[in-house]
């Protein structure tokens, strides 16, 4: 990719190929309503620099911080562009920026891919919603094995006596046994280490906290 090609008049404002490729326009203006040429400068430059394949099977974004107005929006829409706010995008980055690999960019994909196109602040927040409760709910279970072993004074807790546990402490969600092995599995791996797992009995300790700082 030219990097000549990016920023400035005639160039896209940001473009990736990886983990697959994304083109988009930026509008920071916030007090005048975004016009049928951010679209459509989209649509062309694209088309220029990438080619019409390439282009077309590549995610459209166009960050916005004013309104678009009608003929903005209909270009956007019909050209399968997501249009969200900096403030989305923003979240986007701290939740990555504090969880680590939280967000995961091919699961995000697929919100991006799909209807409803243009104005996308919805579709991209239900994601977005989805990481938060997720997030809270290993922090749940982290505080449910450390609680758990300091009442029974035990040093490691099985699967099956934790969900006897975790069914009567107000769960943010119904977990199967197996569902909740699977959580328990992830957060005692070494690249997370918030448990600490027994191979040999398959049974599970406390490690460390997983602050919650979500707004």
């Amino acid at each position: 990719m030219n990097p000549d090609a990016t920023g400035g008049a005639g160039g896209m404002d940001f473009y990736a190929e990886q983990p697959y490729p994304i083109v988009g326009e930026c509008k920071a203006t916030k007090t005048e309503k975004v016009t049928d040429s951010t679209p459509a400068q989209l649509l062309k430059i694209g088309m220029n620099h990438l080619g019409k394949v390439k282009y077309e099977n590549s995610i459209k974004l166009i960050v916005a911080a004013g309104e678009l107005n009608f003929f903005a929006l209909r270009t956007a829409t019909e050209n399968q562009m997501n249009v969200i706010s900096p403030e989305t995008l923003q979240k986007l980055v701290e939740l990555q920026a504090h969880y680590k690999n939280s967000i995961n960019l091919l699961e995000l994909k697929e919100y991006l891919q799909q209807a409803p196109f243009g104005l996308a602040e919805d579709k991209v927040n239900t994601y977005i919603d989805q990481i938060e409760q997720s997030i809270k709910l290993r922090s749940h279970i982290i505080q449910l094995v450390k609680k758990h072993l300091e009442k029974t004074n035990d040093r490691d807790v099985g699967v099956d006596s934790l969900h006897v546990a975790y069914i009567y402490d107000n769960p943010p969600q119904s977990l199967t046994p197996k569902e909740l092995y699977e959580i328990m599995i992830e957060l005692s791996s070494p690249l997370t280490g918030y448990l600490g797992r027994d191979k040999k009995s398959d049974r599970f300790y406390y490690l460390r906290d997983l602050p919650i700082s979500l707004k």
